[in-house]
């Protein structure tokens, strides 16, 4: 009976009470292939709706093949940086080029990156072979490109010189003398000298990131007063004397100790380059990111390849990668990750968006922009949006770029628009990293999220979930001024038959969260639209399953949720949050499996009571 009275309320609620308009229906990319070359294939990809775009791939039978070895790649040099770059210089002055690697293993130890610039319909086969890099930075550069694959390559990290990181326990910790002692799990990893970068708990039986309702760290290189002195006291323990940063440290817990954390990428896309194919690509170890794309590149693609820890070394590794594992900013879109086994990073897993500046002061025509990941070019066009986030349709010409301190930049514009005021941010029309699809992969064991999706047009489906840190999958729009400004908005996204299970293990707030962070505030209206969450499968959660705000047309509907028993049982767990300013909601036809009698209502908690009333008329 109580059930039947808060519906038929919340039907009357929602026929008395006004709100936003529904927002149209996006519009779609539909792209046609015409006029490929002889020297081409392409794959068609079909995202979200009707958006359909082509990467074309080189044809490896049409092409000249020319073995590596010819340049002077071999096993036994110290170094390969010469011989592979004369190679690839070779593929630039001469196009239709397959680039033959013969099996093996290969040293680099140039602090140099390789840079395949201006080529054009070349296919690298690697033959199973491993490139083994040592030093930090870029170390594979795609540039003004068109028509590159690579396939079947290995890339590792040289763990025997430098070890990406170390699992440690802590033993006597003492608050009072701020110290505590590291026992590592592999002694010959211990040494005083070791760069201590960020410290994060982990699993104590897997040593994968993150615990149980737990998560403590702390970014060491952040305060370089942070550690104060390193002793060895035996083969496998180190005393550390710290600032006290580490005093919530107790015993018996386990970390891994990160020696590298923003260190390298092994391959930077950019430069306007498209029909970008990576093909079984296997990335082992890198000082910092796996993949970068950015600067207006479009059109490319990472499918059937494997970013982990090699199963080889399990017993000796623990992380695959410091940071994030594919990092995506500020490009011309178009782009498929498919097939891919994920997992081990020090950070995110995809990470897609578009750079904001957040306008820190204005004079006449000249804009201080506090902005670490924005296209800043002279005749660009800039877009605002206003204090409370609403776009707006004030433009402005970019004269010239100045940069002045860290992140802060000096921008001048022809005629700044009446109106722009502090607070205020504003991006590049000349980028839009929309229009991709992420399909069937293995999302895995990594510290912070799985995906955090900032970007118009995506489908992601098929994929499975498991024990990820944090959110499994964010849609944000974030920006701490000092330090970041991601995600213009997001507009038509589709998250569909996924399985999640174990995620936000950690418990750092929802497996699926959509929101603002605007200076630590949410902004005061919708930036997200038209975003679906169907037909996917939720098992053993920690706590809030969606938490969700500033979305004007949300669908999540066929869900299947099963709390489970892995976690303790609270009411939070599986429960959806809406916050203030969400609209058009469709909440209906999700299978709470073991949501208990009278409870359904409970699993919704919204501080619009709009939303309140819509879902209630809906069950």
């Amino acid at each position: 009976m109580f059930l039947r009275i808060a519906s038929i309320i919340a039907s009357i609620l929602v026929l008395f009470m006004s709100a936003p308009a529904m927002p149209e229906s996006p519009r779609m990319l539909v792209e046609t292939l015409e006029g490929l070359s002889e020297y081409r294939t392409a794959d068609e990809i079909n995202g979200v709706g009707e958006t359909r775009f082509y990467i074309q791939r080189p044809d490896g039978d049409k092409l000249n093949e020319v073995n590596a070895s010819v340049f002077g790649l071999s096993e036994s040099n110290e170094d390969n940086f010469d011989a592979f770059q004369a190679a690839l210089d070779y593929c630039a002055l001469y196009p239709q080029t397959k680039l033959v690697i013969d099996n093996g293993t290969y040293y680099f130890r140039s602090e140099k990156g390789l840079d395949a610039n201006n080529c054009t319909d070349l296919l690298i086969e690697g033959n199973d072979a491993t490139f083994i890099f040592s030093s930090t930075g870029y170390k594979f550069f795609i540039r003004n490109s068109d028509c590159v694959e690579i396939r079947n390559l290995n890339f590792d990290w040289n763990w025997a010189e430098s070890p990406l990181a170390s699992v440690v326990t802590v033993q006597n910790s003492n608050t009072d003398t701020h110290t505590l002692e590291l026992v590592f799990k592999n002694a010959e990893y211990c040494d005083e000298s070791l760069r201590m970068r960020a410290i994060t708990q982990c699993d104590p039986e897997t040593y994968t990131f993150g615990t149980k309702y737990s998560s403590k760290e702390n970014y060491l290189y952040q305060d370089t007063a942070a550690i104060k002195g390193v002793e060895k006291i035996s083969d496998n323990t180190l005393r550390v004397t710290h600032s006290g940063c580490l005093d919530s440290f107790e015993d018996g817990e386990v970390y891994i100790l990160r020696h590298y954390v923003y260190d390298g990428t092994v391959f930077n896309i950019r430069d306007y380059s498209k029909n970008t194919t990576f093909d079984d690509v296997n990335i082992y170890g890198s000082s910092g990111m796996a993949y970068i794309c950015e600067g207006n590149c479009s059109h490319f693609q990472i499918i059937n390849s494997f970013i982990g820890v090699n199963p080889e070394d399990k017993d000796k590794r623990c992380v695959s990668l410091t940071a994030d594992a594919i990092h995506i900013v500020n490009t011309d879109g178009c782009f498929n990750v498919s097939g891919c086994d994920i997992s081990g990073m020090g950070d995110d897993a995809i990470n897609v968006h578009d750079g904001l500046g957040y306008v820190s002061s204005v004079n006449g025509n000249t804009l201080t922009l506090i902005a670490s990941a924005m296209r800043l070019s002279v005749g660009d066009v800039l877009a605002f949006k206003n204090t409370k986030f609403e776009n707006t349709d004030l433009t402005a010409k970019i004269i010239s770029v100045r940069p002045l301190e860290g992140i802060i930049q000096e921008v001048v514009v022809e005629a700044l628009p009446e109106g722009v005021t502090e607070g205020f941010t504003a991006y590049s029309m000349e980028c839009d990293s929309s229009n991709y699809v992420i399909r069937n992969n293995y999302f895995h064991e990594n510290r912070a999220r799985g995906l955090l999706l900032q970007s118009s047009n995506g489908l992601c489906e098929n994929n499975r979930f498991y024990k990820t840190m944090a959110q499994a999958i964010k849609v944000v729009m974030d920006i701490e001024p000092t330090l970041w400004q991601e995600g213009t908005g997001v507009d038509n996204l589709v998250i569909r038959n996924n399985s999640f299970e174990k995620c936000n293990y950690s418990d750092w707030g929802s497996v699926i969260e959509i929101g603002t962070n605007v200076a630590g505030k949410s902004a005061e209206t919708a930036v997200f639209t038209n975003i679906e969450i169907i037909s996917n499968t939720f098992t053993d959660i920690p706590s809030t399953l969606l938490r969700t705000n500033n979305v004007n047309g949300l669908a999540f509907r066929d869900n299947t949720i099963q709390a489970g028993e892995f976690f303790d049982s609270n009411m939070q767990q599986g429960r959806t949050e809406f916050g203030e300013f969400c609209s058009n909601v469709t909440y209906t036809d999700n299978d709470f499996a073991d949501s208990g009698f009278l409870r359904i209502r409970e699993i919704v908690k919204s501080e619009n009571i709009r939303v309140w009333a819509q879902i209630n008329s809906q069950n």
